[in-house]
């Protein structure tokens, strides 16, 4: 393990990548804070009377996340700083996001998990560290496009891939072939697209 005087992101990744738990540590230090910063403006930007949604819980959450999914390796395109960061604040909205829906759901009585908040696009717009306004926006067009899937099933695909799992791991995890969720993640791309003004 490298220590914080001579590591960077890029080789604290790479430890936590190798399985070096300790490399989370300094990584937590230097993001967990901007995490709840940007869960804190997502959940105030919904928040509605009698919700008990928590900013640190959702951020410890994703930054939990992000942990497991790093040892896993399925980040492997997870590679410098920004890469960190949009990774980052994927998973965080997606985690305030579902807090919102199970809020939701119970107080309804229904509802649904929104999926994986990594949105297509963000790495062209977000910048070094969005604001949590920009957050807040894109993640409702995300919402939209997404819903606006219309299928069950290329939501699936789309929460996976947005995971970081391959198109061999979601075919494994959805018990279908390779070459089916190819086609899945081209319909959603030609949606998305087809969806641009």
């Amino acid at each position: 393990m490298r220590t914080q005087d001579d590591g960077s992101i890029t080789c604290w990744l790479g430890d936590l990548k190798a399985g070096e738990e300790a490399a989370a540590g300094p990584l937590w230090e230097r993001y967990f804070g901007r995490l709840v910063e940007l869960a804190r403006a997502r959940l105030r930007a919904s928040r509605r009377a009698g919700t008990v949604e928590d900013e640190e819980d959702a951020a410890l959450s994703a930054f939990d996340s992000f942990c497991r999914g790093a040892a896993e390796g399925r980040f492997p395109r997870l590679s410098d700083r920004d890469d960190l960061w949009r990774l980052l604040v994927v998973i965080t909205v997606r985690k305030v996001l579902a807090q919102i829906q199970r809020q939701a759901a119970q107080k309804r009585g229904g509802g649904h998990l929104v999926g994986e908040a990594a949105l297509l696009g963000l790495d062209r717009i977000a910048g070094d560290e969005p604001s949590p306004e920009l957050a807040a926006i894109v993640v409702d067009e995300y919402r939209r496009l997404r819903d606006g899937l219309g299928s069950e099933a290329l939501r699936q695909v789309l929460d996976l891939r947005l995971e970081g799992y391959t198109r061999e791991e979601i075919a494994e995890r959805l018990g279908c072939a390779e070459r089916s969720v190819k086609r899945k993640l081209d319909v959603i791309r030609e949606a998305w697209l087809g969806d641009e003004p």
